[in-house]
């Protein structure tokens, strides 16, 4: 199977998502995530603001989420390591994925993925995927002219699309990832 399916998969569905501005995220407030689905090009701090919101549901509501995140490289954890010791502890399980240029912290029920020399070292993704808790942030990481790290992509509730990209992600490491349970088969 090749590691670009998931490149296929987001490419397919971006074009479905309404565009907004980083200005959107001013107006953004947690309950609002639960009714948003939107694209964007963002920069870090909006890409962290909007991670930090799917996190956030994920530690109020502990021992319902799997959760999956892209780092891209190890080495970008430390800054969160406070945020991820509690997104662990809440989760039934936590795959971190990334280029393994720094140890991964030893965070409980976390499985690091090594994504050295496949396409997702280009993409920074938060997955929450619980029962009632659906929420993905994807995105792909894109160079502008003035070396400004951006990431163009899109944002959504929608269980299904969470499900799919977990699949996705099954397929790419499956044996270290477990094929997820359709949502409709979820308490």
């Amino acid at each position: 199977m090749s590691n670009d399916i998931l490149s296929t998969f987001y490419h397919n569905l971006l074009p479905l998502f309404q565009p907004r501005t980083e200005g959107h995220l001013h107006h953004l407030k947690p309950e609002d995530l639960k009714r948003s689905g939107f694209r964007y090009i963002f920069s870090v701090d909006g890409m962290t603001k909007i991670s930090h919101l799917i996190e956030d549901s994920v530690i109020r509501t502990p021992g319902v989420i799997d959760t999956h995140v892209s780092f891209q490289y190890f080495s970008r954890i430390a800054a969160q390591a406070d945020q991820y010791q509690r997104v662990a502890e809440a989760s039934n399980h936590l795959w971190l994925y990334g280029v393994p240029d720094a140890p991964l912290p030893n965070f409980p029920r976390t499985i690091g993925i090594d994504t050295s020399g496949t396409p997702l070292e280009n993409y920074w993704f938060v997955i929450a995927y619980g029962a009632g808790i659906y929420s993905i942030l994807l995105a792909q990481e894109i160079t502008p002219e003035d070396g400004q790290r951006l990431y163009e992509g899109f944002y959504t509730f929608e269980a299904d699309t969470a499900y799919q990209v977990i699949g996705l992600l099954h397929q790419m490491f499956p044996s270290e990832i477990p094929a997820p349970t359709a949502p409709t088969e979820q308490s």
